[in-house]
């Protein structure tokens, strides 16, 4: 398992062409947050986009194992479906934790402490809010690259990804985003939290499901 983490990470990240547009989607997101720092670019950053990027280990693995046919080699190595599965889901986990610790939270810090546009307590609530929704939006991106490939994946994701950001726009348009912030932090979690442990259980299973039939 280990192994294999570290050969899809390093096929993320060490590669030339993904490491490139990994650090400029980290510069996008830093120059957005410098440009424009606003309670507003705070939670389209922390709440929708670094999360949505939680998938990228699986999507870049995806796109190495099918260019060197890597993904049926390893169907001949002594290791289950189960554990292959389990190791790809979490990657995810790995990448998502490391993400929020490089770029969300030291975002909202500099939102709270550096730019004083948002209060501690709106800051934490942020980032609960944050932590819900990368819960949530793992194990269904997940499902979408497993069942789809790398192609039609991420064609599928980046569709989604629009999705949220014109619903965020318009609903901040309507409402605005500091009407989210006024919901208490014990419901976000309460309901977020229930959300997020029945999604990830039903998220593993059809992971698993569609993995063995992809490759039955």
């Amino acid at each position: 398992m280990v192994g294999l983490i570290l050969k899809d990470f390093y096929e993320s990240f060490c590669i030339k062409k993904n490491l490139i547009g990994f650090i400029c989607s980290i510069l996008l997101y830093g120059m957005v947050f410098f440009l424009m720092p606003s309670e507003y670019i705070v939670i389209l950053l922390v709440v929708l986009t670094i999360p949505m990027t939680s998938v990228s280990p699986l999507q870049y693995s995806i796109e190495q194992d099918e260019l060197s046919k890597f993904d049926q080699m390893l169907l001949t190595y002594p290791i289950s479906k189960k554990t292959i599965v389990m190791t790809k889901i979490l990657e995810t986990y790995i990448f998502s934790f490391a993400s929020f610790l490089l770029l969300s939270l030291p975002v909202v810090l500099l939102a709270i402490y550096g730019y004083h546009i948002i209060s501690l307590q709106e800051g934490l609530l942020v980032l609960s809010i944050s932590v819900i929704f990368t819960l949530i939006m793992l194990p269904i991106n997940n499902a979408g690259f497993l069942t789809f490939g790398n192609k039609k994946g991420t064609i599928l994701y980046v569709v989604t990804l629009v999705a949220f950001v014109i619903g965020f726009i318009t609903l901040n348009f309507f409402v605005g985003v500091e009407q989210l912030l006024l919901i208490p932090l014990n419901r976000w979690l309460l309901y977020g939290s229930v959300l997020a442990i029945i999604i990830n259980i039903l998220g593993y299973f059809a992971c698993l499901k569609i993995y063995e039939i992809r490759h039955s």
